[in-house]
């Protein structure tokens, strides 16, 4: 008599072998899109801050390599911005942070050809990029801060 638990056991195989085989020929075939996801992410805080790094949700809202978006204001009363690591804090924090999700007003991936994206991924290269992403320390002496109060105040 004929039994079909072979015939079972090769179909599963057969299909194992099939998706292997596609995802395989996906990754070499896959274009590299510039204007992609990057594995960056910025997060807006409702405190007013903005924090950039690896964003991930499990098991708790957590970021790591980090970097802090610094704002300030020029001698002639310009707008300035950098970004900072944030492990260059005077307090010496880890390069993790936990996040209160409650705090979280919105979050978003940066593309992999932005400068920012560029600047995480590879640091070194932060003092050869334009001056809208640059690496400091300490911030500047006539640093301000937010404007006015964060969102969730009103």
């Amino acid at each position: 008599m004929f039994s079909k638990k072979p015939v079972v056991i090769l179909v599963v195989v057969l299909i194992v072998v099939v998706v292997a085989f596609g995802i395989l020929l996906m990754k070499v075939f896959k274009s590299d899109d510039p204007s992609a996801p990057s594995e960056y992410s910025a997060v807006f805080m409702a405190s007013g801050d903005v924090y950039f790094g690896k964003l991930s949700w499990f098991p708790w809202p957590n970021l790591t390599n980090i970097w802090l978006l610094q704002r300030g204001v020029d001698a002639q009363g310009r707008p300035q911005f950098g970004i900072t690591k944030f492990t260059s804090a005077f307090w010496g924090p880890v390069d993790r942070m936990y996040l209160n999700p409650k705090e979280v007003l919105f979050w978003s991936d940066l593309r992999k050809d932005s400068d920012a994206a560029k600047a995480f991924a590879n640091p070194s290269s932060l003092n050869q990029a334009p001056a809208r992403v640059q690496q400091s320390p300490v911030p500047p002496a006539d640093f301000k801060g937010p404007s006015g109060p964060p969102p969730s105040s009103k």
